[in-house]
């Protein structure tokens, strides 16, 4: 197997649509149909970029403000290592044709995560005036598809797990998870640990250990590499967070893999329960059309559908719930 050494074609600037819906997701690469390999997945890691004031001011608060937390024995957020986006390269695998991409990252932290994406419209002024992170940074449309990169922070991947019974597992988030608190989301949704998911083969980290990791502290069930499939990459624009979107094949029942969470897992906090639903593309966007998820979430259950369905099956489906195409 070879890689070309030129990128691929830019992507276009059109963000995601399904039937008569848009969502504030950018695709950078895939489709649903095609998919990665390990060894077309390279990552690296570099130096960290230096961040602007007031995203250093915001962060500032958020640690007075946990610790406060802390001090009064209450509910607090702890500063976890992360990792950050700081470019990117697609490229194709010769002959075969399939996905491959080279990230390169930098160390992080959560704190400076909650600074950034979590603070995209705090108010950077004295009210009455409003000037924001997204004002100042993302008023304009990307041009050029490469990351700001401090405000990329806190790359992660998101997973749709789909048991040997053909159902879907959907999670909600737990009213203490520091982003989207409450609700709707994809099965595993993890941050890349610097240190946990550090690879043997590569400087930067490895998103199967990554996702190996973040099935069993979220979900509470224990995969392994091979029923992982990573089926794309993208940028949700109204949380700036760019993620690697992928496929859990399970090997038990959707309610048998989700059985062990009865007996402990160490990501509870983050998600509070699970949902099981029929994989079959029309049953899962009829449960969808009047939920709150993400837009990762959808681009997410989009390309798991198509990857098992088909493109067909899933559009047609889509059409009948949400609408004609345009």
């Amino acid at each position: 197997m070879k890689l070309r050494a030129s990128t691929v074609g830019t992507p276009t600037p059109e963000t995601f649509r399904l039937g008569d819906r848009d969502f504030p997701f950018l695709v950078i690469d895939g489709d649903g149909k095609a998919s990665y390999r390990k060894d077309t997945i390279e990552t690296r890691l570099e130096e960290s970029p230096q961040l602007p004031e007031e995203i250093m001011n915001f962060r500032s608060m958020i640690e007075k403000r946990e610790s406060l937390k802390k001090s009064n024995g209450l509910q607090a957020q702890w500063n976890g290592p992360l990792v950050g986006l700081k470019r990117y390269a697609i490229r194709r695998t010769i002959p075969e044709e399939d996905l491959a991409i080279t990230l390169t990252f930098f160390e992080t932290d959560y704190f400076t995560f909650l600074a950034t994406v979590g603070s995209l419209d705090v108010n950077l002024h004295e009210p009455p005036a409003y000037f924001s992170l997204r004002q100042k940074y993302l008023a304009n449309p990307m041009t050029d598809f490469q990351p700001i990169p401090f405000l990329a922070q806190g790359f992660g991947i998101a997973l749709v797990a789909i048991g040997a019974d053909g159902k879907l597992i959907f999670a909600l988030r737990s009213p203490d998870s520091g982003i989207r608190p409450n609700e709707l989301d994809v099965t595993v949704v993890e941050s890349v640990h610097p240190y946990l998911d550090a690879s043997p083969d590569q400087p930067g980290p490895d998103l199967y250990k990554t996702a190996v990791r973040g099935a069993k502290e979220e979900a509470g069930f224990e995969i392994q590499e091979n029923q992982i499939t990573f089926l794309g990459f993208g940028v949700d624009q109204e949380y700036y967070q760019w993620e690697m979107i992928g496929l859990i094949r399970l090997n038990l029942s959707a309610d048998e893999a989700l059985s062990s969470r009865s007996r402990g897992t160490g990501g509870k906090w983050e998600t509070r329960r699970f949902q099981t639903i029929s994989s079959n593309p029309k049953t899962v966007f009829q449960f969808l059309k009047y939920s709150k998820l993400w837009a990762i979430g959808w681009v997410a259950v989009y390309w798991a559908l198509v990857h098992e369905y088909g493109s067909r099956e899933v559009d047609e489906a889509a059409r009948r719930v949400f609408g004609h195409w345009p």
